[in-house]
């Protein structure tokens, strides 16, 4: 096994000038960049028909009055839950915790009341900050939840000014209080006491972050985190990736998932980049226009709809096949270095904002084409991988070096081998060793001994394998594959990237099962119809979709290994369960 084989190109410099040691823990990351961008926009948002803006300082400022707040109250080194819409005060919450010596633990706010309570009372929380709107989750149910000792509501009015002259915030005397009074509160010590020595006095290799996976194969374990763990990604990233202080993001996936916090808000943190927080996916056209983006951090169904929906727009303007013509006049030109995708697809463009020029991707395998259609828009996109447990970034793709079907090349402060079933197999389970990898599952000694060695190498579960110019491919997850009777494996990931090119398909997932008449197991095809597009066609009948769909598989059937071949085709009139990074929950599609 190698452990070391991860070669570059030596005529490529893939890596970047950044330093890998840049940020000693979140607090100097957070002075660092408050120092060098002072009364740059940090965070841009609409609230209430009316835009705010926040600077670098006055992030910081309110970070450390909600850290001095719990201080003072002693609630500053227990676990705070953070709960909500996404908000800069939810930021100021999470980096609050953090530095001043305590675990933030983001909690999804799509789970039901009663697994929020749970994972509360899992992670021995002791504070817990929450948006108005889930104030129903914890008032009244505070005896569900005897740790918890203090509660703070962010009511979202106007956000607080800390430098107003005005200061009627008022000591807790109770378990509930305000975000604002507390951070009214807080501000006022330090400028009376100055900021707390907690914060100089960092541990970056403890706990700091509990994160509960996502679920889709069933299960939630709390990974933990260091900052170490956070900032080491964060930086090896920074290499690959183009992004800097004239960048403008907006934040559309939810703070809570590992992969928006490092690849969205802390890298644009770092460089100085301004964020524009999108606080209800409903908005995200309205925030893309308004707030002009250069650069997204999204996952591949965002991408997919973004696509689809431009081709939409087009076919209901009688302009599809002018935009296709387009497309792949465009393509050839650019071989010979003439450029005019401004001229050609300025009205695409302009439904993003007209500034977009990259993409990074990541959370689920992306349809390899994506790379190349939106490059005929002017949009580079690049795919990375990672897991929650690797903080979470494993790899990722520069955007000037993308390769169709990759996630990328390895973070330069890591080392990788393919665990391969045989020598001569190229494809493997992919496993991986650096300071990025997490501490463990809270509370899961059994779990976290199954995935990570004593020497530090963490098992993701993943499969995949590397090419000769040392670039990553994903084949599947190891959970997923698909075993055949004559002991032959499938991943159904591979099977749903053909299925993705049918016109008509919304979702689509690849599963095997077993025939009642020979128990055989078969390859099916579980599909979630366009059924407006399919209405637009007029195949609208159950039975007619049935065949439209059956011919097109048939013709997919072609091109691939016949022991690969789907056997079967199921049609959903719902879509598939998912996450709230929109991945399919496959463990729930037969228990539907």
């Amino acid at each position: 096994m190698e452990r070391n084989g991860y070669k570059m190109n030596k005529n490529v410099n893939y890596y970047k000038e950044y330093n890998d040691k840049k940020y000693s823990d979140f607090a100097d990351l957070l002075y660092q960049s408050a120092r060098d961008f002072p009364s740059k926009d940090c965070y841009r948002f609409i609230r209430d028909k009316n835009e705010y803006k926040i600077s670098f300082s006055r992030f910081v400022k309110t970070v450390y009055a909600l850290g001095q707040a719990l201080e003072k109250l002693g609630h500053n080194k227990g676990h705070t839950a953070i709960i909500g819409e996404k908000c800069f005060e939810w930021l100021a919450s999470y980096f609050a915790a953090i530095i001043f010596g305590g675990v933030a633990v983001p909690l999804d706010k799509e789970l039901a009341p009663d697994q929020i309570r749970n994972f509360v009372n899992f992670a021995d929380c002791d504070t817990v900050v929450y948006t108005k709107k889930y104030a129903d989750v914890f008032v009244g149910h505070e005896s569900e939840m005897p740790g918890v000792k203090l509660f703070i509501e962010i009511t979202l009015d106007a956000p607080v000014n800390i430098n107003s002259d005005e200061n009627d915030a008022t000591i807790p005397d109770g378990n509930h209080t305000t975000f604002d009074n507390l951070v009214t509160w807080g501000h006022s010590d330090i400028l009376k006491n100055g900021v707390s020595a907690v914060v100089k006095n960092q541990d970056a290799e403890k706990m700091s972050i509990i994160i509960f996976t996502s679920g889709t194969t069933g299960t939630s374990k709390g990974v933990m985190l260091s900052q170490k763990n956070v900032l080491s990604c964060l930086c090896s990233a920074l290499k690959l990736i183009d992004v800097s202080s004239d960048d403008v993001l907006v934040s559309v996936l939810p703070f809570h998932h590992t992969y928006e916090m490092t690849a969205g808000i802390l890298a644009a943190y770092a460089v100085g980049a301004t964020v524009c927080i999108n606080d209800n996916i409903r908005n995200t056209t309205r925030d893309f226009k308004y707030f002009k983006p250069t650069i997204l951090a999204l996952v591949p169904l965002f991408v997919t709809t973004i696509y689809k929906k431009i081709m939409d727009t087009a076919r209901k303007k009688g302009l599809d096949k002018t935009l296709q013509w387009l497309m792949k006049t465009d393509r050839v030109l650019r071989r010979v270095r003439i450029d005019l995708r401004k001229a050609f697809f300025s009205q695409v463009t302009s439904e993003l904002g007209g500034r977009l020029t990259r993409i990074i991707c990541g959370g689920a395998p992306m349809p390899p084409d994506m790379t190349e259609k939106f490059a005929s828009f002017g949009i580079s996109v690049s795919e990375g991988y990672g897991i929650t447990e690797c903080s979470p970034v494993i790899a990722v793709a520069p955007f000037e070096y993308t390769r169709r079907g990759s996630c990328g090349l390895l973070l330069s402060n890591m080392q990788l081998y393919i665990d391969r079933d045989d020598v001569n197999d190229e494809t493997g389970e992919i496993v991986v060793k650096g300071d990025n990898v997490m501490l463990g599952y809270y509370k899961n000694e059994t779990a976290t001994a199954d995935v990570l060695s004593d020497r530090g190498w963490f098992r993701t579960g993943d499969c995949g394998y590397i090419d000769s110019d040392n670039y990553l491919f994903i084949t599947g997850r190891k959970k997923n594959v698909i075993v055949l009777n004559n002991g032959k494996n499938i991943f159904p990931e591979e099977i749903e990237e053909y299925l993705g090119e049918i016109e008509l398909i919304k979702e689509c997932t690849v599963v095997g099962r077993k025939s009642e008449k020979d128990g055989a197991i078969n390859v099916t095809a579980i599909i979630f119809p366009d059924f407006e597009r399919a209405k637009e066609k007029n195949i609208t009948a159950d039975e007619d979709i049935n065949i439209y769909f059956r011919n097109e598989i048939t013709k997919l059937n072609k091109r691939i290994a016949s022991f690969k071949q789907i056997k079967g085709i199921e049609i959903r009139k719902t879509p598939f369960p998912k996450t709230t990074t929109q991945k399919i929950q496959r463990h729930k599609i037969d228990n539907e």
